[in-house]
């Protein structure tokens, strides 16, 4: 059987430095720099073919970039050749035994190019190949990001005309109100073309319907946690979710004289996190039940931070469990009155 070849890709937004390794390297035969276009990936396959590389043994492996690998996994997608996304985190505490590539105090493209092929070839049985998200996921990542900008304008135009506008002449804030409306136009488009892609799929569409239903649960934290979760494909256990999401406490400890009581760490996906206690602060003020855990935690001694992101936690709980069962959040503070 012939045996896999792993290859590293390292990404950036106009080129890909790609590089074999086997289980031995040559810094000039098996290293290529391509652009990251159509024309680029035709001429990494016609070097790996070069190299006798076949596709059906053919192992990729390349770091998270965002959009700028995008096209280049559509390609490989197309191509049916297997390929693996890394965090930039594992690989930045990867460290290449000297022995496979030997010892160098250089950092280029090339030579992370090699480090990715490596961590590849050790790691490849255990790797989970990558799958690109359906379509309506992309998009719907993409739509986000762009209401984010808007309602981050849009909440400064507001505080501009409330807070100093008394400074400004009439004609700057007249301005600053058109502006506003505008962007609250833009806002009302873009949540139409929000509903429109998620109507599009139906699993998308089930499981929107059912986080929306828990209390506190609105469009942003219900599409953030869809998104991030391969719409709860790709993380489908709420553990997971919080340590994503920078809600899981962590230890520090190191022999007798290190120990650190478990806290929130600064690692993950940060703004989910600030968007979701924007969500428990509501059910704070407004659900019976969370407002009376939250007095309750606080008689005790807790930190306000600790019950507020132990309130967060019960919500991912929340989400994860009525998509779990299929059935929308039932409010059993009804049934105890």
């Amino acid at each position: 059987m012939e045996e896999k070849k792993c290859i590293g890709v390292d990404v950036s937004k106009r080129t890909l430095d790609i590089a074999l390794y086997t289980g031995k390297f040559d810094l000039r035969k098996d290293h290529i720099k391509v652009d990251n276009d159509t024309d680029g990936y035709t001429k990494f396959e016609e070097w790996s073919k070069a190299l006798s590389v076949d596709k059906s043994f053919m192992r990729i492996c390349m770091e998270h970039t965002g959009l700028y690998c995008h096209n280049f996994c559509k390609w490989l997608e197309k191509e049916h050749i297997t390929y693996y996304m890394v965090p930039g985190s594992t690989m930045h505490d990867f460290t290449v035994p000297s022995s496979m590539i030997g010892q160098t105090r250089s950092k280029t493209d090339k030579l992370d190019a090699f480090k990715i092929a490596t961590y590849c070839y050790l790691y490849a049985d255990v790797l989970t190949p990558y799958k690109m998200p359906p379509e309506p996921l992309f998009v719907l990542k993409r739509l986000i990001a762009e209401r984010r900008q808007y309602v981050k304008h849009a909440s400064l135009y507001k505080k501009q005309i409330k807070d100093i506008s008394q400074y400004d002449t009439k004609k700057s804030i007249k301005r600053k109100a058109e502006m506003l409306k505008d962007i609250e136009a833009f806002l009302k488009k873009i949540d139409a073309e929000i509903a429109k892609t998620i109507a599009s799929n139906d699993d998308i569409q089930e499981n929107y319907d059912l986080l929306c239903s828990v209390p506190g649960i609105g469009l942003v934290n219900a599409l953030n946690t869809i998104v991030l979760t391969n719409n709860f494909c790709t993380i489908n256990n709420p553990r997971k979710y919080a340590c994503y999401i920078a809600i899981a406490p962590t230890p520090k400890e190191s022999g007798t004289s290190v120990k650190v009581k478990p806290h929130v760490g600064k690692k993950g996906f940060s703004q989910a996190k600030a968007e979701l206690s924007i969500a428990a602060a509501s059910c704070i003020a407004n659900e019976p039940g969370i407002r009376a855990y939250f007095k309750r935690k606080k008689e005790e001694g807790k930190p306000g931070g600790v019950v507020l992101n132990a309130i967060k936690f019960k919500m991912i709980l929340r989400m994860f469990a009525v998509v779990r069962r299929k059935k929308p959040y039932v409010k059993f503070d009804h049934f105890k009155k």
